[in-house]
């Protein structure tokens, strides 16, 4: 057997040191109060005008639910310890964290060397997400006065100077936060060019650590889903990560309101919503060429129907009769997809399954010695008319729930025997092409994370297949005259100059995994 490269792990219980972030808390140029009370104030006022136009809507508001607000708190440098002082303020209630990087410098932050002189170097920070309430808001906006005027801010909230000090901006989390880099405007454009009548979205609500906010705030979208011609096609909650999500359809009048006007659509300027994405994202292209090749089979014998596997896969339907396959695979459908394929589309899910059994054809390696479980996660695109079509999520299900769903019925037993309790590798070959990773996790790698440490089951999972082609700056030609060596280095450097737009894609980010 060919020598695989081995994976070196560290040894369980060797102590780690941990390195700190360039630019976390750092030596930094900041403002002034003074200066701070002048940059800011403008920013408070709108937030107070904000706050008092909401509570005097509260009395004509049909769904009674009180007014809130996600404020964003954004900063230069990290404020250490800064969820337990926000927790002290009645009202206000964590939502998450987010890091920046490459912050420019201006003349009121700016990074510091050693010597303590200015440099030109960008600059950390964070984004504290924060849901508030009118009395909430009050009692933050008390504190930013004492602040101002060097009053002491009493106990228990003695870090919000630190926060005050470092604040770069504070804003709401308005109409753009919801819609902006999600995918969601362009996939509803096509959708409409193409004539759809109907749209589906998904609705990913901020999570409430009470279950009756849970219950009030869907309440709320569905209601405003209603008004809007609209209905709710699937909804999950998974409090181990703090999910909370609806997908819905709209008619296609609505859609082209919010496109049009998004300000003026009350469900999309709904506080209890974090952002609107497009359905069906997580897809693989159809490969070009044969995926079934006709090599010789090895002369390996079928595998004993009692041996149990010890690897899944969460993909495509397989072409499970194809003579590297059959009798290898342990099929588990229980929504039906195989119904939907042809067999000339079932190509991704094979394309994996040889190689998690077989490895590199050429190789020429015995098999796996152990059937692979298989769960199709995926089916043919119906919108697709290519001949061969793309495989992805169906549009009718939301994505964290479907790999929530298909992982919890493998080890738990629940309401019938667990399918695969043997597992311990779980590979998942498929990203979300419109979720690249910004500094905020994704709700599927938090998945992936909780999944392996509740089943101590590792996740094998794809970086992501980014679509776009690379621009050479010259034509196919003339990058062919070129000597072996420059085009190396020219697709070297095409790859850097495009960094920013080819990053891991969700749930590649996620930490318990191993990332490819």
């Amino acid at each position: 057997m060919t020598e695989r490269p081995l994976l070196i792990l560290p040894v369980p219980g060797a102590p780690v040191e941990r390195k700190k972030k360039r630019g976390g808390n750092g030596k930094f140029g900041l403002p002034s109060c003074q200066r701070q009370a002048e940059r800011l104030a403008p920013r408070f006022q709108v937030l107070q005008d904000t706050f008092e136009k909401k509570q005097a809507a509260l009395r004509t508001d049909v769904t009674g639910v009180s007014p809130e607000d996600v404020l964003v708190l954004e900063t230069v440098g990290t404020v250490e310890k800064f969820i337990s002082a926000l927790q002290r303020v009645e009202g206000m209630e964590w939502m998450g964290e987010i890091e920046l990087e490459n912050i420019p410098p201006d003349d009121d932050f700016f990074s510091k060397n050693d010597k303590g002189v200015r440099t030109e170097k960008p600059m950390r920070g964070a984004i504290f997400l924060v849901l508030t309430n009118h009395r909430a808001w009050g009692e933050l906006n008390s504190l930013w006065d004492r602040w101002k005027r060097g009053e002491s801010l009493g106990s228990g909230h003695e870090k919000f100077k630190e926060l005050f000090a470092h604040l770069h901006d504070i804003r709401p989390w308005g109409v753009q936060d919801r819609l902006r880099e999600t995918g969601v405007m362009e996939d509803w454009q096509e959708r409409l060019s193409h004539g759809a009548e109907v749209v589906p979205c998904e609705i990913e609500l901020w999570f409430r650590s009470e279950a009756t906010k849970r219950g009030d705030a869907q309440r709320q979208i569905e209601e405003l889903l209603r008004q809007q011609g609209g209905k709710v096609t699937a909804r999950a909650m998974i409090g181990e990560i703090g999910y909370h999500a609806i997908l819905a359809e709209m008619p296609a009048s609505s859609i082209s309101q919010i496109l049009n006007n998004s300000a003026q659509v009350r469900l999309v300027t709904c506080e209890q919503i974090q952002f609107f994405r497009a359905s069906g994202q997580m897809a693989v292209g159809t490969p070009h060429g044969d995926p079934y090749p006709d090599n010789t089979i090895p002369p390996f014998p079928l595998l004993p129907s009692v041996t149990p596997p010890v690897a899944a896969l969460l993909d495509g339907m397989p072409l499970q009769n194809h003579e590297r396959l059959a009798g290898r695979l342990i099929i588990d459908d229980p929504d039906g997809f195989e119904a939907d394929y042809k067999t000339s589309e079932r190509r991704h899910g094979t394309a994996m399954a040889s190689l998690i059994l077989w490895g590199d054809l050429e190789a020429k390696e015995r098999p796996v010695n152990h059937p692979l479980y298989v769960r199709p996660i995926m089916k043919p695109n119906h919108r697709d008319w290519n001949h061969l079509r793309e495989e992805s999520i169906p549009d009718q299900r939301l994505v964290v729930d479907v790999i929530h769903r298909a992982v919890r019925r493998m080890f738990d037993d629940d309401t019938e025997p667990a399918s695969a309790k043997s597992v311990c590798l779980i590979n998942l070959s498929i990203g979300i092409r419109d979720r690249p990773f910004e500094g905020a996790m994704s709700p599927l790698a938090r998945l992936l994370d909780w999944l392996s440490w509740r089943y101590k089951v590792l996740f094998l999972v794809s970086a992501g297949n980014h679509s776009r082609d690379m621009d050479m700056g010259m034509s196919l030609q003339q990058f062919r005259n070129l000597p072996p060596s420059d085009r190396t280095k020219k697709i070297f450097q095409a790859v850097a100059g495009d960094a920013c737009n080819r990053r891991l894609l969700s749930p590649a980010e996620a930490l318990n995994v191993l990332t490819v």
